[in-house]
């Protein structure tokens, strides 16, 4: 995902915020959790601007490393983990800045007359749709797949990071097949074999994740006995083992 989207009134907003600020000669300070799309949002402002951490910056203005005189703009990232701020944004009043932060701080209210806030995905329905969307066909496209959303459980607690990960690991688990799954489960061995793993280990692996989703797919104790092939007695004994007593 390579640009800011902006499909629910909320980030529509926004981006009459920006086309309308982009050109003034004013800081901007944008605020949101992690994933919610900061970075993209500034490099809407600033296209052709470097992105730089916070930080690291002051470090390198403090060790003398970095000539920002060349700078007529930058994106910093992380502001809030600037020590010395003052001395920072007198050091930068040359340079137009697009700030990201995951807090406002009081302190630095006068260096940015414009401030934006982004806020969660799950307050923006109509950017998560949009972005699901996007990702689920990149994601079917490299996997030759045909998985749909409803198939899936995206994951949005960090935001658009999380829900990219939840798409894809999905959509990858749903590709695997007995072929891939053997050859990722040698590659696991073999690095657990290194770990002095015992053969009831391995073992495990491979019955505890069997057993689970055969108590998902199959009603009763009988059922899944029959299904695969074994004594309903050794049957009950390992889901004792793996699971205790609560294993109906």
């Amino acid at each position: 995902m390579n640009e800011f989207i902006a499909k629910s009134e909320e980030s529509k907003k926004i981006i009459n915020i920006i086309q309308v600020s982009s050109n003034l000669p004013v800081n901007i300070f944008i605020k949101g959790e992690s994933g919610v799309g900061k970075k993209l949002l500034a490099k809407k402002v600033l296209s052709h601007a470097i992105v730089i951490d916070a930080r690291f910056l002051e470090n390198e203005i403090i060790t003398n490393n970095l000539n920002t005189e060349q700078y007529k703009e930058l994106i910093i990232t992380d502001i809030h983990n600037v020590l010395n701020k003052k001395e920072f944004f007198e050091y930068l009043k040359h340079i137009k800045i697009v700030a990201t932060s995951k807090t406002y701080l009081q302190e630095t209210e006068e260096y940015f007359p414009i401030k934006i806030e982004i806020s969660n995905l799950d307050q923006r329905k109509e950017d998560l749709d949009e972005i699901s969307k996007r990702y689920i066909n990149t994601a079917n496209q490299i996997y030759d797949t045909n998985i749909s959303l409803d198939n899936l459980e995206i994951d949005i607690s960090q935001n658009g990071k999380s829900l990219k990960k939840s798409i894809y690991k999905n959509v990858f688990l749903y590709s695997i097949n007995e072929a891939d799954f053997t050859l990722a489960l040698e590659n696991i061995i073999s690095k657990k074999l290194d770990e002095k793993k015992t053969y009831k280990d391995f073992l495990k692996m491979i019955e505890v994740p069997l057993l689970n989703t055969a108590k998902v797919k199959f009603k009763s104790q009988l059922q899944m006995a029959n299904k695969l092939n074994l004594n309903r007695i050794t049957l009950r004994k390992k889901l004792e083992h793996y699971f205790g007593n609560n294993n109906e």
